[in-house]
């Protein structure tokens, strides 16, 4: 073959593989502008759902709270025991017990009548006129005296340690009444009646007329059995509870997990996790501060019940304030959960003061490590594992952090502050102690999506499992 053909074969073979690569290029073209529109639409469709899951979540955050107190109430003892006992040590308490006891006993007894029997009794011995017109002058007296004996004796025996021991056992009798479906009436304090739950005053009584009569008082003899229920709990409410004792009992249970599986779901679905972070954050916080606020107007409500069943509104707010303390309490730390989540969302985000606290943040960590390394600290394998699982180590300590805040239950402005500067001051230290080449951080505006996990120190716990875990969406074009 001659040189000529072999280069016209040669130019042939250039140009088909020329016009090989053009048709290449143009099909390449032809999928991604296929692509584009279904990869919109996927991220769209993914979008709503997550927000969807994560305002369903943020709804069924102060159900589960509440439905998580009812079911411990309701299966175990020991706390709703742990609940209801301290009461008895209430000022309020002890001085509404007091009230309505004697008001049952002298709704039986007329103490006037029974030391009018006694002076008609002396006088009749023949006592001179002098005498007898003394004795009438002093009856009043010793029926007003007689009535505050008795108040007296009904006091000492409500404020002392063995009526706390009597409380807290008919209290744990009334529980097992509850829970196997039976009422407690005729028996205990705490009882249940078709009216709603009260106080069996009948016991009480009973006890200050024995007291009486051990202390020589034969006139105590004459106080009759009282049967006295003071009601302090509407009965349609514990019908309620416990008609669906089995649906409190299960949904207690798997209420608050549903919500966290939401708000998980919520997260890794959404198209920019930093926004999921942040809305579910927002969520957790909005979501206990409205339990918050509805237990608050409860407590304000508590007065009108008070002045409807004619009993101190002070004696009512401190049994309401039991009740709903451990409530309480677990939203005000599901709050600041909720408001730390939502800080590490926004740290996450692409907005330039968080991409500028996120870099000065891995800049002075990896500077701080540097000075330490050149100072002789070597940390060896230890740091090795800390730098390769810093993202779980981030994660242990905010949950520990948690853990200490449910454990310091009632808990303080104080105690708050010193658990989240502790977890800081932790997670702080151990980035330092890191050994790992520090690289630059990513600028997320840049990439067009949300930051992965970075080296932004303890705050960026939960922010860095999030993002490590699932690589964020592709930007649009």
């Amino acid at each position: 073959m001659s040189d000529t053909a072999a280069d016209d074969l040669q130019a042939q073979i250039d140009a088909l593989r020329t016009e090989n690569e053009k048709l290449r290029a143009q099909t390449l073209v032809l999928e991604d502008e296929t692509a584009v529109p279904a990869r919109r639409a996927s991220g769209r469709w993914r979008a709503v759902v997550s927000a969807i899951c994560i305002v369903i979540a943020a709804i069924l955050v102060p159900v589960s709270i509440v439905s998580a107190w009812a079911r411990v109430q309701l299966v175990d003892e020991d706390a709703f025991v742990n609940t209801l006992a301290p009461l008895v040590d209430d000022p309020a308490v002890q001085a509404l017990i007091v009230d309505e006891t004697m008001s049952a006993i002298t709704a039986e007894v007329d103490f006037n009548q029974i030391t009018a029997n006694v002076f008609d009794g002396i006088a009749g011995l023949g006592l001179p006129p002098r005498a007898v017109q003394a004795l009438d002058l002093l009856q009043a007296p010793a029926a007003d005296g007689l009535e505050s004996l008795v108040t007296q004796t009904v006091t000492r025996v409500v404020e002392s340690d063995a009526f706390a021991d009597v409380w807290a056992t008919a209290t744990r009798a009334a529980h097992r009444a509850l829970t196997t479906a039976a009422t407690s009436d005729g028996g205990g304090l705490v009882v249940e009646t078709p009216d709603g739950v009260g106080i069996q005053l009948g016991a009480v009584v009973e006890r200050v007329k024995q007291n009486l009569v051990d202390r020589g008082l034969g006139a105590a003899e004459l106080i009759p059995t009282v049967d006295r229920v003071v009601i302090i709990g509407e009965g349609d409410t514990l019908a309620a509870i416990r008609t669906g004792y089995a649906i409190v009992a299960t949904m207690g249970w798997w209420l608050p997990v549903i919500t966290l599986a939401l708000f998980g779901l919520g997260i890794l679905l959404a198209r920019r996790r930093s926004t999921a972070i942040l809305g579910t954050g927002l969520g957790l916080a909005i979501g206990a501060a409205t339990l918050t606020a509805g237990l608050s107007i409860g407590s304000i409500a508590m007065g009108i019940i008070a002045g409807d069943l004619d009993l101190s509104p002070t004696a009512l707010e401190a049994i309401y304030q039991q009740l709903v303390g451990a409530m309480t309490q677990t939203a005000l730390v599901i709050m600041l959960l909720g408001v730390l989540v939502a800080v590490v969302g926004w740290l996450m985000g692409g907005s330039r003061p968080a991409r500028s606290v996120r870099s000065a943040t891995a800049s002075l960590n990896g500077s701080a490590r540097k000075q330490l390394s050149e100072h002789g600290l070597d940390t060896g394998a230890f740091g090795s594992w800390l730098g390769r699982y810093r993202v779980l180590v981030r994660i242990l300590i905010a949950a520990l952090a948690v853990l200490w805040l449910f454990a310091m239950r009632p808990l303080s402005v104080g105690e708050i502050i010193l658990v989240i500067v502790v977890a800081l001051l932790v997670g702080w230290i151990l980035e330092l102690l890191q050994r790992r080449d520090d690289a630059p951080v990513p600028d997320a505006a840049d990439a067009g999506a949300d930051a992965g996990p970075m080296d932004a120190g303890p705050m960026d716990a939960a922010a860095a499992s999030a993002a490590a875990s699932t690589p964020e969406q592709t930007p649009k074009r």
